[in-house]
């Protein structure tokens, strides 16, 4: 019995490729075809439509077509696909923090600006430009204490959590940042809005838990291990946050 073969367009029903798409893999040698010289056409075998779905799967996942066609060979070797996603894996989460950071950027500037339109953004944008967008990788390299470990484990078990965390108070920081670039802090109105939001995103963080408050508290204790860029944002910004705080404990329920 004669293995099926596929023609270049059953390929492409078959798989969601375009042809041009095919074409251009047998082009680069990521996907030969075969080739009946007599007929002069191209066609295709189950073990090519199965490589082909294989090189449309990776590409979806992020992979170049070099980086496809490095590791084809080492894609039916589990342990090698393990690696080789990781790797891939490793890669899309420090484009994830760069967009995460760019964002974060955005929101905060988007704040400020609702809250004083008139805010001068020169200054702010000074101090964006020299943003490190990995310093959040860099916490995977900071040894805390085993105390504020184990406050940490028991109670975060989602890594994600404690990341979507990070980024709502990076924003406040950069927020509280452009304020104090800007020589805002007699500005009451902007210090009670500010500080309602850092009484609301303190409460969302420790959610009247003690446990969760033990954690913030001993997470800023241990600043000083924080990376560089988080230490000299936080201690910049903090006498206008603290400053902000008390200020919406005390009035803000007179301006309420």
């Amino acid at each position: 019995m004669h293995e099926k073969m596929y023609t270049v367009g059953e390929l492409s029903r078959l798989s969601g490729a375009t042809i041009r798409t095919i074409q251009y893999y047998d082009k680069i040698d990521l996907l030969k075809a075969n080739r009946d010289v007599k007929k002069n056409i191209r066609y295709y075998s189950k073990n090519d439509l199965m490589t082909l779905q294989q090189i449309l799967f990776y590409k979806r996942l992020g992979f170049s077509l070099k980086e496809i066609k490095t590791n084809l060979i080492n894609f039916d070797d589990v342990a090698d696909i393990k690696n080789i996603l990781q790797s891939q894996a490793d890669i899309l989460f420090q484009q994830e923090m760069d967009i995460k950071l760019r964002l974060t950027i955005i929101q905060a500037v988007n704040n400020v600006l609702e809250t004083d339109p008139n805010q001068d953004l020169e200054p702010f944008t000074e101090l964006v430009l020299g943003l490190n967008k990995q310093t959040i990788l860099d916490y995977a390299n900071v040894e805390f204490d085993e105390e504020t470990e184990e406050l940490f484990n028991d109670k975060y078990d989602d890594y994600n959590e404690i990341i979507e965390i990070y980024w709502q108070w990076k924003q406040l920081i950069l927020e509280a940042a452009s304020y104090k670039l800007n020589s805002t802090d007699e500005n009451s109105q902007i210090r009670l809005q500010f500080g309602r939001k850092w009484d609301d995103f303190t409460k969302s963080v420790t959610a009247e838990d003690p446990d969760a408050a033990a954690v913030f508290e001993k997470g800023l204790e241990d600043s000083a291990k924080w990376p560089e860029e988080d230490l000299f944002l936080y201690n910049f910004s903090n006498d206008f946050i603290e400053d902000a705080h008390n200020y919406y404990l005390t009035k803000g329920d007179v301006h309420d």
